[in-house]
């Protein structure tokens, strides 16, 4: 049998699959690709060959069991003989340089064809050494059996394209090529029937690479029709890696922005922030974002385009002032410093001198202390891949069991919930008060606060408490021994004689403050908002008693800056808002609001929907396997609150704010926005149940009731009734 064999277009696309065929129409187009081998879907028939059989649908009893078995088979069955010495040619023939890095993929026949993507649906293994390259393709091939393939097949084999995607016959292959590095890398995506491509860099700046990343896709539509590819790129040089069916978002939302970036004389890449403001703004949180977005230098842009919130990564213009270097531990400090002397509770300030404070301290979060964290992190990562160490299955172990305001924002809530009698409780919701009580539902300033609205925090812990959810605290020595554990297996492993282990300490304990910093910045902002807040309901007071406000809440809703104005002219005795100016903004206000909560912008910035209907695709957040009935949850939203009482439950939601998790009971979390290393994963790993994020579409896929699968290792949802 041929287990591997070199890429080129008399190969039978049937032994190499998805992702080494797109390889080979990339080459084929005249692009720049890596020299890669496939090893053939004969490899994969070979050791599977005697192990146990799939079953053809999660519903069958037993169904878990079997599949893991099945995989557990293929992890054990010893390679063909004479394959490994093979492997160990092919991969000197394309990089003997020492030190060589690789990359092990996925090529699954069911892969990237203009009928079905299953994106997402198998692993792939980046940067890898040659000593690790056997064992990350066995951890490939075994991706193929897993309940989310399972799910995809048995949905995909009833529909009207049934034929070749049976389970237990999968062709599956696997992709080996050089790893690529570059300046920048990312995805880019043409419907030329549409005519504007979309290039997001994932890494860097695709400035440079632009040009030559278009005419890319404008070869490539004429020859395949709409297309998405991947790329990685140093300076004008690109390397494209896949090339998969590309299918445009139907909603065009984000050309709205992407004008605005044009008249603002800009070409970024414009997101909407779905994981921090999934509702459209107050007109007063649109004007913080405005105020911002004019006067500070974080890195990003940001605009509000019908209601909602999007952003935008923007470089730095050349010769602008490189900022001073610090430590994580140092910048959150003199962060904290900052809000004790501007953030006094007690005191009344002018709206005028609130926004000062609020400026002063969203620069040094977001233009300080977020950039030293991420350097932090990368500092930590490039000097384990110097190390020759995958950071990919390390760094979740090594950044656990971190104190940090999110452990004691739960801890609280388990406090209340633990309290035997309504005295301990009241005193368990006032110490909850005290450490959070300026956070609220959402990040809006016009949001009462925790406490402003105690009664509804006491709501949600005691619906806590009355559904019998588990709130026993982590193990904390368990999780500390974790984590050292691995911070000293990774020590051993460098010369005593060297500076390498101080540096070694030296960057984790960076990178662990980076963790800390990541979840204490949230409490901070909630501060400096709820700053602001308290001067925009002085005024919203004063306007109400002189009858210009139907009531304080108001303001909020009238433009930021009409309040602002209006606060400087009524110190020099000269209002100029009219009560009927006041009620016709009001109203326009919350219109608008209503209009634009019917008419969210799409998720899918590059169309990578399920394109099987119940069965989304997301990232693994937290790993598990639970099944359970989806629960919508709308909580983020303050007016429209859903009840969420079971544990035995599967949240569906657009975002979880940090705030809300500790108070939600369920068995697995699924949330369309997000990272591995946000909030909702970094919680669900330490309560220990299954999380998927960036699961786009969910929303849209699932219903209250309905019964999934959450697969929080391959990132996958499936509804199985």
């Amino acid at each position: 049998m041929s287990f591997l064999v070199q890429l080129d277009r008399n190969v039978p696309a049937e032994k190499i699959g998805g992702k080494a065929r797109s390889l080979v129409k990339l080459a084929a187009a005249g692009l720049p690709v890596p020299p890669a081998v496939a090893l053939t879907t004969e490899l994969f028939s070979s050791l599977r060959a005697g192990g146990p059989a799939l079953p053809g649908t999660l519903a069958a009893t037993g169904a878990l069991g079997a599949i893991e078995s099945a995989a557990q088979a293929l992890r054990e069955a010893p390679w063909p003989p004479g394959f490994a010495e093979a492997l160990r040619r092919a991969l000197a023939a394309l990089d003997g340089r020492a030190g060589a890095r690789f990359v092990v993929r996925s090529s699954a026949a069911i892969e990237d064809r203009p009928d079905a993507l299953g994106a997402g649906l198998f692993l792939s293994r980046l940067d890898l050494p040659m000593a690790d390259v056997e064992r990350a393709l066995r951890e490939v091939l075994a991706s193929a059996l897993s309940p989310g393939v399972v799910a995809y097949c048995a949905r995909r084999s009833s529909s009207a394209d049934g034929p070749g995607f049976a389970a237990g016959g999968l062709g599956f292959a696997a992709l080996i090529h050089p790893f690529v590095t570059g300046d920048a890398a990312g995805t880019a995506a043409l419907d030329s029937s549409h005519g504007v491509p979309i290039i997001e860099a994932h890494q860097g700046d695709a400035t440079l690479a632009r040009p030559r990343i278009q005419d890319a896709l404008a070869r490539l539509t004429v020859m395949h029709g709409p297309v998405e590819v991947e790329w990685a790129a140093t300076g004008y040089e690109v390397t494209f890696l896949q090339m998969r069916p590309y299918r445009r978002p139907t909603r065009a939302r984000l050309a709205e922005i992407n004008q605005i970036g044009s008249q603002m004389g800009s070409h970024l890449g414009w997101h909407w922030d779905a994981a921090h403001n999934p509702l459209p703004l107050s007109p007063a949180q649109a004007g913080l974002v405005a105020l911002v977005d004019r006067v500070c230098d974080t890195g990003l842009r940001q605009q509000t385009v019908g209601g909602y919130l999007f952003y935008a990564h923007a470089p730095r213009p050349a010769g602008a002032t490189k900022r001073v270097s610090t430590s994580v531990s140092e910048a959150l400090a003199a962060l904290r410093a900052l809000c004790d002397a501007r953030l006094d509770p007690r005191a009344t300030v002018s709206l005028d001198e609130a926004l000062e404070s609020f400026v002063a301290i969203y620069q040094q979060l977001f233009g300080v202390v977020q950039p030293a964290a991420r350097a932090a992190r990368k500092a930590l990562i490039d000097f384990l891949r110097r190390q020759g160490t995958d950071a990919t299955p390390r760094l979740p172990r090594l950044l656990a069991a971190v104190p940090s305001a999110a452990r004691t924002r739960a801890e609280l809530a388990r406090a209340f919930a633990r309290a035997p009698e309504p005295a301990a409780q009241a005193d368990a919701q006032a110490a909850y008060l005290d450490r959070f009580g300026d956070e609220s539902p959402c990040w809006d300033v016009a949001a009462p606060t925790w406490r402003e609205t105690p009664a509804r925090l006491a709501a949600k812990l005691d619906r806590r408490l009355r559904a019998g959810e588990r709130v026993d605290s982590p193990n904390d020595s368990s999780n500390d021994d974790g984590w050292r554990a691995e911070a000293d297996a990774v020590r051993a492993t460098l010369p005593v004689s060297t500076p390498a282990r101080s540096e070694w300490d030296h960057l984790l304990a960076e990178a662990r403050a980076a963790v800390a910093a990541a979840e204490d910045d949230d409490a901070l902002y909630a501060r400096a908002q709820a700053h602001v807040r308290r001067a925009l309901l002085h005024e919203g007071s004063r306007l109400a008693a002189r009858g210009l406000l139907r009531q304080a809440d108001d303001v909020f809703w009238l433009p930021l800056d009409r309040v602002r104005r209006e606060a400087q002219s009524e110190a020099h005795a000269a209002p100029t808002l009219t009560r009927e100016e006041a009620a016709r903004l009001v109203d326009d206000a919350r219109r608008a609001d209503a209009a634009a909560r019917n008419a969210p912008p799409s998720l899918a910035d590059a169309g990578r929907v399920g394109e099987v209907s119940g069965l989304i695709r997301g990232r693994s957040g937290a790993g598990g396997v639970r099944i359970g009935r989806v629960r919508i949850w709308s909580d983020v939203d303050p007016e429209r609150g859903a009840e969420v009482d079971s544990a035995a439950t599967v949240i569906v939601a657009r975002t979880i704010l940090p705030t809300e998790l500790p108070l939600i009971a369920a068995t697995a979390l699924v949330v369309e926005t997000g990272g591995p290393l946000d909030h909702v994963a970094a919680q669900a790993r330490e309560r220990g149940i299954p999380a998927v994020v960036s699961a786009i579409g969910a929303l849209a896929a699932f219903e209250d009731g309905d019964r999934v699968i959450v697969d929080g290792d391959a990132g996958l949802i499936a509804r199985i009734d």
